[in-house]
């Protein structure tokens, strides 16, 4: 473990991010150092900067992946409309959206192209979206803000961003309890995002 520790500090990781890292992830640090040196020449050749904070994430998710894996996630992105820049720009802001399932992949992008007026270039900028659940988040969402807009309840449009990003507390006080009379329509289990 310590030679791996020490290989990764020398890559330019802060000490705080690898501890984070072997407490959370403890498995990768006990590959083989020869392992860990490969992870971090893949990933400096997809163009990571050692000094970013996705740098030992992307390094861990590539050790999580088989290369027909790896080549299995590209195919799907691919078929999904993305470009190749497109898919390393998206592996680049948040590497663990390559240990989502294709079938949720498939879901989400579905789910923000066809019902939502976003496009492939807002699941580039958020690939965090991807991560999140579309029926206990998206959708239900989703259906508390179309409903609070079609009674012209809202004083301003929500963004996407906003829709997913918002802790569940923060939304339920700015958009559900404020809201009740408006939402009667909407399932109390759709509301208790």
């Amino acid at each position: 473990m310590m030679p791996n520790i020490e290989f990764l500090r020398n890559c330019g990781i802060c000490s705080s991010q690898i501890v984070s890292y072997v407490f959370s992830f403890s498995r990768f640090f006990l590959l083989k150092p020869e392992s860990i040196k490969q992870f971090v020449e893949r990933a400096d050749a997809l163009g990571f900067d050692r000094k970013s904070n996705m740098f030992l994430a992307a390094i861990r998710m590539l050790s999580s992946m088989s290369e027909e894996n790896w080549e299995l996630k590209l195919k799907l992105f691919r078929k999904l409309g993305f470009s190749e820049d497109d898919i390393m720009s998206t592996f680049r802001r948040t590497p663990q959206v390559f240990a989502v399932s294709e079938r949720k992949i498939k879901q989400v992008t579905d789910f923000l192209l066809n019902r939502t007026n976003v496009g492939i270039s807002f699941i580039i900028s958020h690939p965090m979206v991807l991560i999140c659940s579309l029926e206990r988040r998206l959708k239900p969402r989703l259906l508390v803000i179309e409903t609070l807009e079609s009674k012209n309840s809202l004083r301003r449009k929500v963004s996407m961003t906003t829709i997913y990003k918002m802790p569940d507390k923060k939304f339920r006080e700015k958009y559900v309890v404020p809201y009740l009379k408006e939402l009667e329509e909407v399932s109390m289990s759709i509301v208790g995002t």
